[in-house]
């Protein structure tokens, strides 16, 4: 089956879960739209009647036509109502999977992936399709329904009137064009408008708007905005354009044809060769037969823009289950380390770049051990971290935890014995106690753990200089919310890394760079001490830094260059080895002196 159908089949599988009465209710309308494609007929039958004098079929059709009127117009009133609330329920419920599918990705391989981020940009820009999908659904079966009426109604009125079915078939045959054109369109512009989502959350955001304003850089990011509009909207437009020019010449086809065959139709009539009930019918049946075409052109663009949709629903779904397949992810980790992790044969590269960053990456990272990870700006430290917990899947070689690869083990296990903090922090704009709290769920709201994690942090004057201490709200874009300078945020974060009891591996990728060299050197003084308290479980620290004058105290220190580890050994004997360490150490200490 195609992913298109399929991604249909589950629009009405949900929306039949969510509400089956519900959806029921959705298919009163097509009655409805059954008995207003009679109407022509009803007027014609009343026409006829009034030639022959006949008040018996007149009252007769008058009372089917104000009937059916009054049917169609209650019945339209309970689908739309129905329709109104299926498209809440199930746009909720498929942009909730959409959101699950997307987080609950075991890994952040897709997040590098500017392909997958493309298509992602597709499915969000589709989401008020695909949310009102069953509504499309419904409303296409409504259109089929009323136009197939409308064409009985035609074709039994005059035979003439089939010419203008088959120029509305004509019509439809071409509607492919249309669809291709869309289809090409929303595809060309998806990188523009991924783009010009960044731009205009920049040009919203606080700390990006201090520099645009101080580099001057407003009129340069507006015009870049207005470039990445254009870049998106442009193919879509010129798509419209095209479908527009297609109707048109389609519209001037019709009635000059129209025009004909009415004519022809009533010098017939004035001959009495054709009754009058046909050509009252054929009048009245005119402009819903262009309707029909149309009805039926737009009833195949909202069935291909809701299978494109639905495609790209059902691309994620098979993505998200293709990841989890190809990730056993079966073996309980370890409570404790026993023998530590090593690192066999390491390489690995971003999304579609071509060259790796991670390349024969061989170590040995003993357990109960303090690891300090040193190198310049792009060596591949915090990728061979991101590695070592599990957010990206190597492409060649494996780590081993005690004995077992990595690959092996179920990550909603391995990540509760993880903790850390990074450089690239996030901003957690709760209030200071949950900001720290979301690094332990089940301590969310223990102030002792949090005031706990606070000291391990070396971070207790950051709340008290808070207003309000742990019950302050951070962030400025909230009411009664406080900003926090770049070093504070990095505290807190350092914090939330630190209040986890007891993890197997506290990983440390560069969080104080926006603190001086001394406070670094202090806070990871009691970071060692606090490691060595908690290597009787086997813990291993993993500091990452450029700074190398804070690693003196690790059991290990692992030195890399371009992606490669050029020299591992305690800070004393790589000094004294005179090799790639002591050649940075020696730089640093210059600037110190």
């Amino acid at each position: 089956m195609s992913p298109a159908l399929r991604g249909i089949g589950i629009v009405l599988r949900t929306a039949v879960r969510v509400s089956p009465w519900q959806s029921l209710l959705c298919l009163v309308e097509t009655v409805g739209k059954v008995l207003a494609a009679l109407a022509p007929l009803f007027v014609g039958i009343f026409a006829a009647g009034a030639v022959d004098r006949d008040l018996g079929r007149m009252a007769g059709a008058a009372l089917a036509l104000v009937g059916s009127t009054a049917v169609t117009n209650a019945f339209s009133a309970v689908g739309v109502n129905a329709q109104v609330k299926q498209h809440e329920l199930v746009g909720h419920t498929l942009d909730a999977e959409i959101a699950h599918r997307t987080a609950s990705l075991p890994t952040l391989d897709h997040l590098e992936s500017a392909r997958f981020q493309d298509r992602l940009q597709l499915l969000k820009d589709g989401e008020g399709v695909l949310g009102g999908a069953f509504s499309l659904l419904v409303h296409t079966i409504n259109v089929v329904a009323f136009s197939v009426a409308v064409l009985v109604v035609a074709a039994t009125a005059d035979w003439r009137l089939l010419i203008l079915i088959a120029i509305g078939g004509i019509r439809m045959i071409s509607a492919r064009w249309s669809v291709r054109w869309e289809r090409d369109a929303e595809e060309a512009g998806a990188a523009a408008s991924r783009l010009s989502r960044h731009l205009l959350d920049l040009t919203g955001s606080p700390a990006a708007g201090a520099e645009t304003r101080v580099f001057g850089q407003q009129q340069a990011l507006r015009r870049r905005l207005r470039a990445a509009v254009r870049g998106w909207r442009t193919p879509l437009v010129r798509a419209g354009d095209r479908t527009a020019v297609l109707d048109a010449v389609h519209l001037l086809v019709f009635y000059a044809v129209a025009a004909l065959i009415l004519g022809w139709m009533t010098r017939d009539a004035l001959a009495g060769t054709v009754p009058v009930q046909a050509l009252v019918v054929a009048v009245g049946v005119l402009g819903s037969l262009h309707g029909v075409s149309s009805s039926f052109v737009e009833a195949i663009r909202n069935f291909t823009r809701i299978g494109r949709n639905c495609a790209r629903l059902v691309w994620l779904i098979d993505y998200s289950d293709r990841v989890t397949a190809n990730q056993p992810a079966r073996t309980v980790p370890p409570t404790r380390l026993e023998h530590g992790l090593r690192i066999e044969n390491l390489s690995f590269g971003y999304g579609d770049a071509d060259r790796p960053v991670l390349t024969g990456i061989d170590l040995d990272l003993p357990a109960g051990t303090v690891i300090a990870l040193v190198g310049e700006n792009g060596a591949g430290k915090s990728s061979l971290v991101k590695l070592i917990t599990g957010l990206h899947r190597p492409t060649g070689g494996r780590i081993m935890i005690d004995n077992v690869d990595l690959a092996d083990l179920d990550p909603s296990a391995w990540r509760p014995r993880l903790s850390g903090a990074f450089q690239d922090h996030a901003r957690f704009e709760f209030t200071a106690q949950r900001s720290i709290g979301v690094g332990d769920l089940p301590a969310l709201d223990r102030e002792d753990r949090v005031r706990r994690a606070l000291h391990d942090a070396a971070a207790e004057d950051v709340i008290a200089a808070l207003p309000h201490g742990l019950a302050t709200q951070l962030g400025t874009a909230w009411a009664d919310g406080v900003d926090l300078s770049g070093g504070q945020w990095q505290r807190i974060a350092i914090a939330r890394g630190m209040i986890r009891p007891a993890p197997l591996l506290l990983v440390l990728d560069e969080p104080t760079s926006a603190l001086d060299a001394a406070t670094e050197h202090a806070l990871f003084e009691r970071y060692a001490a606090a490691a060595r308290t908690a290597a009787g479980h086997g813990a291993i620290t993993l500091l990452v830094t450029h700074r190398f004058s804070t690693v003196a105290a690790a059991d290990l220190v692992v030195v890399l260059d371009q992606g490669r580890v050029v020299e591992t050994g305690t800070h004393e004997e790589l000094v004294a080895a005179q090799g790639r360490y002591a050649e940075l150490y020696e730089l640093q200490a210059r600037g110190y002196r």
